[in-house]
């Protein structure tokens, strides 16, 4: 059986959720790795200050405590406001996904009732297409309309041959010299004056260049075009006042059945859910601009480590581990030996955790952006119009186990090459009443009722659409 397109709708925000969580557990396994990084760090600091207190005997305590606290509260300054920031990112982060989880249910909800209205309508134009096709005097008007456009369409190609003769023949009655001269002497009618040798030549004239029946055509070529088209003008009135008949029985039936108040309200839930698409778009764009920013405030190489890091550089830029090395090795002693041995082995130790960190890095970017690429193909899918009850999809399409496989972008984009080809269109009514609802149905009415002459009376409705669409309704 086909999934229908709310349920393959409501799969993917469930699947979106599943590989939101899949993402916060790789980057808490990040933070994990982060905080191993960190205690080695701690214990690295830890070594450098038991070597300095063993090169240094002659200092202090008081002088030591003197100087690392105030490098260890300049790098916890900076760990706190990087705290405090990565608090208040996850809580508008937290906001921004509760509110799209509110906006996506709202979504749901209004296309089940985008649908209800859809099929309410769909319903109302068959029912009265069927009331008009039995309505007898609607059923001979529609008759009467195709005649009168059949006999139109062939007076229209009639008058358009003519003109196109008159087009290539006029010139040449224009260019000869005789018969304009006849013309303009008005030789054959009752206003031709000449006289005598004239008129005598006149006759000749018109017996030479045969215009007696040159005039004919001539008169045929100039005169018959405008009658014709005064024989059109009649033909198009008689038309249209069929069609205004046609016309108050169609809005009658129209007006009675409630189907403009259905229209009205298939219209409006398709505005609020053009506006809800909209705000569900910069809803994304906002969460995705706080993923990346939490991705920053919680990599080691993000803004705040490097400003830490860059502190603690300048305090301790005098305490290398080679150098270190080089002195411990100079002298007799072995207590700074294993100092240094300890800084080497967490050095060892650090690198071997930074390349997996660097992997652990990745597969959260991966998913971030596998995450992002889900949450645009969504927007795509609802603005295909693909989460309507009339769209259906293969029931062997599990796009839940697709997304529990995605671990990067280039996955999204296969899903979404795959999702396309798995989506089919089920029969709706709204087919037959496309366009302007209500006249694409005087459209459908008229042809259904004409019977033998269907196309006829279709290209008469189409004939009087434009108007009919333009005045006003009450």
């Amino acid at each position: 059986m086909p999934i229908s397109g709310p349920e393959m709708h409501r799969s993917l925000i469930d699947g979106f959720k599943r590989l939101q969580n899949r993402l916060e557990s790789t980057r808490q396994q990040s933070v994990e790795s982060d905080d191993n990084h960190g205690e080695l760090k701690d214990d690295r600091s830890e070594a450098l200050l038991d070597l300095a207190r063993h090169y240094l005997p002659e200092l202090s305590a008081t002088s030591i405590e003197a100087t690392w606290p105030e490098v260890r509260s300049s790098l916890n300054s900076v760990l706190m406001r990087m705290q405090d920031k990565r608090r208040r990112c996850r809580l508008e982060s937290q906001a921004v996904n509760d509110r799209r989880s509110i906006e996506e249910d709202r979504l749901i909800q209004l296309n089940a009732d985008l649908d209800t209205a859809t099929e309410k309508r769909d319903a109302l134009a068959t029912d009265i297409q069927r009331q008009l096709a039995e309505d007898e005097t609607f059923v001979e008007l529609s008759q009467r309309a195709a005649a009168a456009e059949t006999a139109l369409e062939r007076a229209e190609a009639n008058l358009n041959e003519i003109e196109q003769d008159a087009a290539r023949k006029l010139p040449g009655f224009k260019k000869s010299t005789l018969f304009s001269y006849l013309i303009e002497q008005n030789y054959g009618t009752d206003r031709y004056g000449s006289r005598g040798f004239t008129r005598r030549m006149d006759r000749w004239l018109a017996k030479y260049i045969d215009f007696s029946r040159a005039k004919k055509s001539y008169d045929f070529l100039t005169q018959t075009p405008d009658q014709m088209r005064s024989i059109i003008a009649n033909d198009r009135a008689a038309l249209q006042t069929v069609m205004e008949e046609i016309e108050q029985r169609h809005d009658h039936v129209v007006k009675k059945s409630g189907l403009p108040k259905t229209i009205e309200t298939v219209h409006s839930l398709t505005a609020e859910r053009e506006s809800l698409l909209k705000s569900l778009e910069k809803t994304r764009e906002r969460s995705e601009s706080l993923e990346d920013q939490l991705d920053d405030l919680e990599n080691p190489q993000g803004e705040f480590y490097r400003e830490a890091i860059e502190v603690f550089r300048r305090r301790l830029a005098a305490i290398k581990t080679t150098d270190l090395d080089s002195k411990a090795k100079s002298t007799v002693e072995v207590t700074d030996d294993q100092i240094v041995a300890r800084i080497q082995g967490i050095d060892a130790s650090l690198e071997r955790l930074g390349e997996e960190q660097r992997r652990s890095r990745k597969a959260v970017r991966d998913l971030q952006r596998g995450l992002d690429a889900l949450g645009r193909m969504m927007q795509k899918f609802r603005a295909a119009k693909f989460d309507a009850a009339r769209s259906q999809f293969l029931d062997s399409f599990n796009v839940g186990d697709r997304i529990d496989r995605v671990n990067e972008a280039d996955d999204i984009d296969d899903l979404w090459q795959d999702l396309r080809r798995a989506q089919r269109w089920g029969p709706s009514a709204a087919q037959q009443v496309g366009g302007n609802p209500v006249t694409s149905l005087l459209v459908g009415a008229m042809a259904e009722a004409a019977g033998a002459m269907t196309e006829q009376a279709r290209r008469a409705a189409h004939r009087r659409r434009r108007s009919y669409s333009s005045r006003p309704r009450d």
